[in-house]
């Protein structure tokens, strides 16, 4: 929650900033800032969406967690242990094995930039 909350703070600074500069581009220093303002929305929708994957140690896997009965909830916990090589596994090796399977690309991609256009769009707005 809190990456989607900077974001929008993000969002609102990007269209102050065009607000302000009319539209021009901004250059110098103000560049280098709006530039970091762009930057810091696309990592923090990108955080927000990456951390909801469903696997140990992310938020989503403890989503999971909660949503499964008990015993099998035990069971998944207990994958948790090896969150760190999962997350190895699958967003290193397993792409370099299929590259098909990339997890990022293939979901986490898709949905962030969708989230993106809609955090632009609110920035549009303002400015």
């Amino acid at each position: 929650g809190m990456n989607l909350i900077l974001a929008t703070i993000a969002a609102i600074l990007i269209g102050s900033a065009v607000a302000l500069l009319h539209g021009a581009q901004p250059t110098g220093v103000a560049g280098f800032v709006f530039a970091n303002l762009v930057n810091f929305l696309l990592v923090n929708v990108f955080l927000a969406i990456f951390n909801l994957l469903p696997m140990p140690p992310f938020d989503g896997g403890h989503v999971v967690e909660g949503i499964l009965p008990r015993p099998l909830a035990a069971q998944w916990a207990k994958i948790g242990r090896f969150g760190f090589l999962l997350l190895l596994f699958v967003l290193v090796v397993l792409p370099m094995i299929a590259p098909r399977a990339d997890v990022v690309g293939r979901l986490v991609g898709p949905p962030a930039d969708a989230v993106i256009g809609l955090f632009l769009k609110l920035a549009q707005a303002i400015g």
